[in-house]
């Protein structure tokens, strides 16, 4: 039993403490208890804190909020947890939780002693990196993905921009790291376009993958299926050209060669690409095996 002179004692560590300090349920993350450092910190109230979240008090995003509890459930009960908040009084930055589970008259709390680390040197970092993401998020067109735990069992997508999870939602990351598999790029189709899909180098012992997926046009598209094949890059023209609807006089004319000459080429296009007329020869070059 804790004596009533061991009981204030402890209250006036709580409270006198120069480190933010708050103890809420696990169960909804209401808070029950604040110190004083946590209010000066955050510019609160305490009648205005006790019985609300983080998230009613607009301390902390959606997205932190999740990623905090992911992190604290991974990581076990008793852990040291960078958290980007939000304070009336000083704005966006960083605190460190050392955040236990304590359990009290069968209740579950967290109890958190909050150290500010704004302005240490790799939160700098982490802003700049933050900037760094929000301009990958802009990027139209092309696609960003960051793996980690690529050469292991279970990769996973760290990070990934707008056109990327559009194409993720039809091509899982695992399908995408198969097809890669051996080769330096693919070529995806989705129901609204197709995508170069590349593979950067990285030095060894990089603890990402980044993938690159550039959406194409369809000329580009076919410029890039022709590589493919044992093409000179005079059948390359004149296979594009005749992919659009070109006239073998009309190429001749554009390529200033014999009509002959063109007809020739296509011969030994049409058995390269392994088809057998004209017509096949858009649809071939814009399909994606």
């Amino acid at each position: 039993m804790v004596s009533k002179k061991q009981n204030a004692f402890l209250s006036d560590v709580f409270q006198l403490s120069p480190n933010p300090i708050s103890i809420a349920k696990v169960n909804d993350a209401t808070y029950v208890d604040v110190n004083n450092a946590f209010l000066k910190y955050f510019g609160l109230r305490r009648k205005d804190v006790i019985g609300r979240t983080p998230l009613e008090l607009d301390l902390i995003s959606t997205e932190e909020r999740l990623a905090f509890r992911k992190r604290l459930r991974e990581s076990g009960d008793d852990q040291s947890l960078v958290v980007k908040l939000k304070s009336r009084k000083n704005g966006m930055g960083y605190m460190l939780f050392n955040t236990k589970r304590i359990k009290v008259n069968g209740f579950s709390y967290y109890l958190s002693l909050g150290t500010d680390i704004s302005t240490m040197d790799f939160i700098q970092k982490s802003r700049q990196f933050d900037k760094f993401i929000q301009s990958l998020d802009a990027v139209k067109e092309t696609g960003v993905i960051f793996v980690s735990n690529y050469e292991k069992k279970n990769p996973c997508v760290t990070y990934a921009n707008k056109e990327a999870q559009s194409v993720l939602t039809i091509y899982p990351l695992r399908k995408i790291l198969q097809m890669l598999q051996g080769k330096e790029s693919i070529f995806v189709k989705t129901p609204a376009f197709i995508y170069y899909v590349r593979n950067i180098p990285c030095q060894n012992g990089s603890p990402l993958k980044i993938i690159f997926m550039r959406r194409l046009t369809d000329a580009t598209c076919m410029t890039q299926r022709l590589k493919e094949f044992d093409l000179t890059s005079r059948e390359r023209q004149i296979a594009l050209m005749a992919a659009y609807g070109h006239s073998n006089n009309d190429i001749a004319k554009n390529l200033c060669i014999s009509a002959f000459t063109v007809k020739d080429h296509l011969k030994c296009i049409f058995k390269m690409i392994g088809i057998h007329k004209r017509s096949e020869l858009f649809s071939k070059l814009l399909s994606v095996s």
